[in-house]
């Protein structure tokens, strides 16, 4: 549960970048994680739940696959 939270964000963001998940998944969960950062280094969540939530979004988001292209 060492893992850091930017790497599973970075993670989010290519697999939104490359069409590995559907777009508009992928940014809200790269947007939870940041959220997750935050509330991290405020102390306010502790680290290991933070990560914790963060591979949650990650899963969420590699559940959703992209729609085609138009």
């Amino acid at each position: 549960m060492d893992e850091d939270l930017q790497a599973v964000r970075d993670r989010l963001r290519f697999a939104w970048a490359t069409r590995r998940v559907c777009g508009l998944v992928g940014v809200a969960m790269a947007l939870r994680v940041d959220r997750l950062i935050a509330l991290a280094n405020d102390g306010r969540i502790p680290h290991a739940d933070a990560v914790r939530m963060a591979h949650e979004a990650e899963a969420v988001a590699l559940c959703v696959r992209p729609l085609p292209l138009p």
